[in-house]
Parts: C-alpha cells; structure tokens; sequence
C-alpha cells in the first residue's frame, strides 16, 4: 500500500513539473481584425439562434415592436479613426421587402464604427406591411451580410444574419 501512495505522488510530482514546460496562453486578439454581427437581444422576449457550422445568425421578432437594430461588431484593436464599413441585403433569400415591412434608418448599404469604438448598429425602423391574412407564423426574412472595407474583412462564421420579421 505503502509503495502504491509513492507511485503516485512520483506521478503526480511530474504531472505537474511538466506542465510548466507549456507556454502562457495569450488572451489578446492578435491575429488580423474582422467584423462580425453580433445579436444581442436584452430585455426583449425573441429567440436569438447562432449556428456557427454553416455562419447564421438570425433571430425573429414581431412587426409591433416597430424598431430594431443588429451590432457589427469589430474584433481587433480599436481604430483612432471612425471607420466604415459595407453590408449588402440579399435580394435572392429576403422575401422582406423596403418600405413596406422595413426601413433602415441610417444610410443604406454601410454602417460606421466610430473612432476608439468596437461596434455600431444598423438600425431599422419594422413597418407594418404583412397583411392579416397571412398566417402569424410565416416568416418574411431580411438577409445581411457584411462586406467589410479594404482594411478590415468579415469573419467568415458571422457575416450574415437573418432577421426574421413575423406579423
């Protein structure tokens, strides 16, 4: 019994002298900066879902809550500049349409993170454009994706978000 305690302690001993031959992880983001959308919903009842395996984001909220707004997150250092970057609406998987079921309220097609800052909103205003008649399940989807500028390019997982819009 005697010997069974000394053999562990022996192989506990060098369990832990070798671990101390491994490096100290860097928790600083040092690789190349990315945007991202991000989906916080806090103080609103919706179901936020990101799947990572085929970069989707999305989430599903009601046309009565009438504004919403999505984050672009930079990861990265933050830049001494404002700095602008492009998104586009995917005409062919958006069954969402302008002026009718939303409105974006900035300017269409960017969004600027401001100097010193990690993240801006592309806000929108939900107009109520689906009819009664449709049923109240049917989802009418707004489909982002980021497009980044000539610096910062968008992370491949979190590039496009879909906003499902429900009546």
């Amino acid at each position: 019994m005697k010997n069974k305690f000394i053999q562990f302690l022996v192989v506990g001993a060098m369990a832990l002298s070798l671990t101390s031959c491994f490096e100290n992880p860097s928790w600083t983001y040092d690789m190349a900066p990315v945007v991202e959308f991000k989906n916080p919903r806090t103080g609103f009842a919706t179901q936020p879902t990101n799947n990572v395996s085929n970069g989707a984001a999305q989430r599903t909220i009601r046309q009565l809550l009438k504004r919403d707004s999505i984050l672009v997150q930079l990861v990265g250092a933050q830049r001494p500049e404002a700095t602008t970057l492009g998104y586009v609406i995917d005409a062919a998987k958006s069954t969402a349409v302008e002026n009718i079921n939303y409105r974006i309220l900035e300017s269409k097609g960017s969004v600027t993170i401001p100097a010193n800052s990690s993240s801006a909103y592309i806000k929108f205003e939900i107009l109520e454009g689906i009819p009664t008649t449709v049923a109240a399940t049917q989802n009418f989807p707004l489909v982002l994706t980021l497009t980044g500028n000539d610096q910062i390019k968008p992370s491949e997982n979190y590039k496009t978000f879909t906003l499902n819009i429900r009546r």
